[in-house]
């Protein structure tokens, strides 16, 4: 019997992954497979669309651990803004306003470090998504070639009068 396999175990403990160490292998071998590759027979567009998802099955696993990571970094944001505002004393004990309490947390060393880490992932969760809907996109389009393929060469149609051969199937 095989081994129970957890949500929990996939997207890991930590609330901060290092999304810098993805190992995005798999993907570019996938990419680059569809790149340059036209789809000759109804076998091979199905191939196709295959190698497709599976970039897109891998990019969601990592898209969940980038989403987390953002989820987390934006509350600690918040976090350390409110806690260098709160902490906050106008020098020579001067009256502390509120503007100076919040100038202090926008300017914060601590607040500026967690920003850019916000940033970092916030990019890492666009590419991810953008290649993912690339993947997805060439999944509909392989599809598209696929089902022309079988509706001009092996006669197949499944009877539903709004299909519509592909453009250059016809």
């Amino acid at each position: 019997m095989s081994q129970q396999v957890r949500l929990g175990d996939l997207l890991g403990n930590e609330l901060e992954v290092d999304f810098a160490e993805f190992d995005l292998t798999e993907l570019k071998s996938v990419e680059e497979a569809l790149r340059d590759v036209e789809a000759i027979d109804l076998a091979h567009a199905e191939l196709l669309q295959q190698q497709s998802l599976r970039g897109a099955d891998i990019l969601i696993e990592y898209l969940s651990k980038v989403v987390k990571t953002v989820s987390y970094l934006e509350s600690r944001v918040a976090s350390i803004k409110n806690k260098v505002s709160l902490e906050y004393k106008a020098p020579d004990d001067a009256r502390t306003t509120l503007d100076m309490k919040k100038w202090a947390a926008e300017v914060s060393p601590e607040v500026e470090a967690a920003q850019a880490k916000l940033a970092a992932a916030k990019g890492a969760k666009l590419y991810l998504e953008k290649k993912y809907d690339i993947l997805i996109k060439s999944h509909h389009h392989f599809k598209e070639i696929a089902t022309g393929l079988r509706r001009t060469i092996l006669g197949y149609s499944s009877g539903a009068p709004q299909d519509k051969v592909p453009e250059g199937y016809e």
